[in-house]
């Protein structure tokens, strides 16, 4: 790592009109998107992006003004040209789980007002049951224009409603404004930038997916390759040799796995361990051989990987430590729906291991009794139509994250739990469940874990690695060793093996609330 470096130089923008202006100036040749259609491979660029917008969003101005319009089908071109048209016309894109049951999403349109739904061909008879306005996403040619309309650029009208996906309570409708996104869009850009191709994994719903995944290399006139479903994820990385790759702690975990799993098939466990020794010895006195000791196992992530920006959730630092051991960097960064989503991210020559780097550009942080709390032009409007949970967090034009954390004297940010998370024991003592996890996690047979309240005592739930399932007396020495130095208020009373995953929501975070089940 070295020093700290100036910011990226930006135009800073203000809504997404002057995104798409400067990005259709700037790369209009460039390629902007590519995917399989048919088992061909499409390619659109800059220019071609601009002007599917153009026509669609002119389509909306001309039929519809100021609606709540709901999106929701599986990542593709047509999904992000509709978006855009949407938001761009002046209505408000209401984005839709493509995941959530038949009751769920009737809900979520209810609670957000919507009338018209644009929808993927595999919804058709779903939403035809409906008996709402309906409009393919499928097929763009269906938009046709009497003539077209400047994009609308009010920068602080709603644009899009996202829904929350928390571990706890009922999903939020988060309505934010165009500036939102474009300075969230201007601030993380500011402190990392791809070098080269990005390949899409994480679902459109998801604000950190699309807003950062997809929006945000329209900065850098970089290609985004749009990968359909998880179940190509592997076929994606390999075949299109992405530099850069932003995902949720659950990718990470799920490559780590799958590497050691193919690595033990092939016998070849003790050469990885002993080339990975020798590299990080290497490293030390500035001889890099990671392309050439790892080239398989880099292979299969296309070669060119470099970077995986990873948020959503807590990521264990050894993860981190693992993976540039064979020449990848995973950079956390910390983000949340309501600030559109990006606060923090390491950089790219620039992180600490353990955080969740620099603030954001423009972005104010402060540290309010523990809780970190966020200002400037990122944070959400409000909830949609519920102003009482919108009190709750903005005060005093900050919004209260819920989150724990401190920034240390370098200004990178930490997270250390979950206000709601904390567990209080009868004699008053406040225990963090989250820095108590992370420390189990580091053992080698831990999969997953967390750690709840029974009775006054605290009590570790967790889902063992394949080989040690079941294996009660590995992991009685492993709550007896952690106790050792641990206050008795601290210690864990006892363990609770499971012999599944626990459950989680579409973000890939556990739910709490159904630990037990």
């Amino acid at each position: 790592m070295q020093a700290n470096y100036d910011y990226y130089q930006h135009t800073k923008i203000n809504n997404l009109k002057e995104l798409m202006d400067l990005a259709v100036n700037k790369y209009a040749n460039n390629r902007a998107f590519s995917y399989m259609q048919d088992n061909v491979k499409i390619v659109k660029t800059y220019q071609d992006v601009y002007e599917d917008v153009v026509r669609v969003s002119s389509y909306f101005k001309e039929h519809f003004q100021n609606e709540h319009i709901a999106l929701i089908g599986e990542n593709s071109y047509n999904w992000i040209i509709m978006f855009l048209a949407i938001v761009l016309s002046g209505n408000v894109c209401v984005v839709l789980d493509k995941d959530l049951d038949k009751k769920e999403i009737e809900s979520l349109l209810k609670k957000s007002h919507t009338k018209i739904i644009c929808y993927s061909a595999y919804y058709n008879a779903f939403i035809k049951a409906l008996k709402y306005h309906s409009l393919p996403i499928d097929d763009l040619e269906f938009y046709q224009i009497n003539k077209t309309y400047d994009f609308v650029n009010d920068n602080d009208k709603d644009a899009v409603i996202f829904f929350t996906s928390g571990t706890t309570g009922a999903n939020k409708a988060v309505v934010l404004t165009p500036k939102n996104m474009a300075r969230d869009i201007y601030g993380a850009s500011s402190l990392f930038e791809p070098h080269g191709k990005v390949v899409s994994l994480l679902p459109f719903h998801h604000a950190f997916g699309f807003v950062t995944g997809i929006l945000m290399p329209f900065y850098y006139g970089a290609e985004v390759y749009l990968n359909s479903s998880l179940k190509y994820a592997a076929k994606a990385l390999k075949d299109n040799s992405p530099n850069t790759i932003f995902v949720v702690p659950a990718f990470v975990e799920t490559f780590y796995r799958q590497i050691w799993k193919t690595v033990r098939l092939q016998k070849k466990e003790k050469l990885l361990k002993r080339s990975i020794k020798i590299s990080n010895c290497l490293l030390k006195v500035h001889l890099d051989l990671r392309k050439v000791l790892f080239k398989d196992i880099l292979k299969e992530f296309g070669g060119s990987l470099e970077y995986i920006i990873c948020g959503g959730a807590n990521l264990d630092k050894k993860y981190v430590e693992w993976f540039r051991s064979i020449g990848i960097s995973i950079l956390n960064g910390y983000g949340i729906t309501e600030c559109s989503p990006v606060v923090s991210v390491n950089r790219n020559l620039y992180y600490k291991d353990g955080s969740v780097g620099q603030i954001c550009r423009d972005v104010i942080v402060k540290i309010i009794d523990g809780e970190i709390c966020v200002g400037g032009d990122i944070v959400m409007k409000g909830y949609y139509n519920d102003i009482k949970a919108t009190k709750e967090v903005l005060k005093d034009n900050y919004f209260y994250t819920g989150d724990l954390g401190y920034i240390d004297e370098d200004g990178f940010l930490f997270i250390t739990g979950r206000k709601k998370n904390i567990i209080i024991l009868s004699n008053g003592e406040n225990i963090s469940p989250e820095l108590i996890e992370s420390n189990l996690l580091k053992d080698k047979g831990v999969e997953e874990v967390i750690v709840s309240e029974e009775d006054n005592k605290l009590i570790a739930y967790i889902y063992p690695l394949e080989e040690y399932l079941g294996d009660e007396e590995y992991f009685s020495n492993l709550i007896y060793n952690y106790n050792k130095d641990k206050p008795k208020n601290h210690q864990i009373a006892g363990v609770r093996l499971r012999n599944k995953e626990f459950i989680k929501n579409n973000n890939g975070k556990i739910l709490r609330s159904k630990v037990k089940e």
